[in-house]
């Protein structure tokens, strides 16, 4: 069952474009059997992992924009650490709420991409495509003119992945939904390069995260650990070799909905046990 849970966080990581790790949390609660702060400090070791090979299966496709992927992740991997910290001074109910809360927000966002800009949707982690050329772009924030620096770019770039982290610590989410749309706001690079230079991010902050998980003395078990993370990756490599056939508007809603159970299940078992 481990093993399964792996493939399908990294099988849904590689078939979306933003909000697929939301998956690995109630996966490895309800299927493993594990407690939420172990959950969520397994699931940003293989939510990790499975960007990892990702971002290794991309690199000849020249599409990871190296330069906003290392600001963004070294900013983000700054604020993992507190959400970690947080996660770990919530009650376990309080912050399956809190998860549930964000998972309907996801959910909310990808249905709304899917009836809005479908053509988006195809663009997913999995699919490996030619580099697109836009001219090296960094920030377009002053005075509309592309691919220049300044304080709106950095304010921007700085908020969205300081928040990044701190949701990746607190709720074991890799924060693609806030990354791309972030990265498609503040630069001038495509969609494809967004979804693509996400994964550098995601590594990051999954990575960071999980090491604040096990300093802060989270114990993930071994077993489970190594078992989940190979799963990832074989999931990762599944959802590239699917992608050309899967990925579209019908499949982004389709996981909407299965996020939107997800989330109303966890509340629907957390507010039963009394939180409330």
């Amino acid at each position: 069952m481990t093993w399964l849970v792996g493939i399908i966080i990294g099988l849904v990581l590689g078939l979306t474009g933003a909000g697929g790790s939301v998956f690995a949390v109630p996966l490895l609660i309800w299927l493993v059997g594990l407690e939420p702060s172990q959950a969520i400090g397994i699931s940003l070791g293989a939510v990790a992992a499975g960007a990892l090979f990702g971002v290794v299966a991309r690199l000849r496709s020249g599409e990871i924009q190296w330069l906003p992927a290392l600001v963004y992740a070294g900013l983000g991997s700054l604020s993992t650490p507190l959400g970690t910290w947080l996660n770990r001074r919530i009650d376990g109910q309080w912050l399956m709420i809190g998860f549930s809360v964000l998972v309907l927000i996801i959910a909310a966002r990808l249905w709304h991409q899917a009836g809005t800009q479908p053509g988006d949707t195809r663009v997913v982690r999995g699919s490996l495509h030619p580099a697109e050329d836009q001219g090296g772009a960094v920030c377009r924030m002053i005075d509309n003119e592309p691919f220049r620096i300044g304080l709106p770019c950095i304010a921007g770039m700085s908020a969205g992945a300081l928040l990044t982290g701190l949701l990746a610590g607190l709720f074991g989410v890799g924060g693609g939904f806030i990354i791309v749309p972030t990265l498609l706001f503040l630069t001038g690079i495509s969609i494809r390069q967004a979804v693509a230079t996400s994964l550098v991010v995601i590594c990051a902050v999954g990575s960071s995260g999980f090491v604040s998980f096990l300093i802060s003395g989270g114990s993930p078990g071994t077993q489970i650990l190594i078992q989940v993370a190979i799963g990832s990756v074989i999931g990762m490599f599944a959802g590239i070799v699917l992608s050309r056939r899967l990925s579209g508007p019908t499949l982004q809603k389709t996981f909407a909905v299965m996020m939107l159970f997800i989330a109303l299940a966890t509340l629907f078992d957390n507010l039963n046990s009394g939180v409330l």
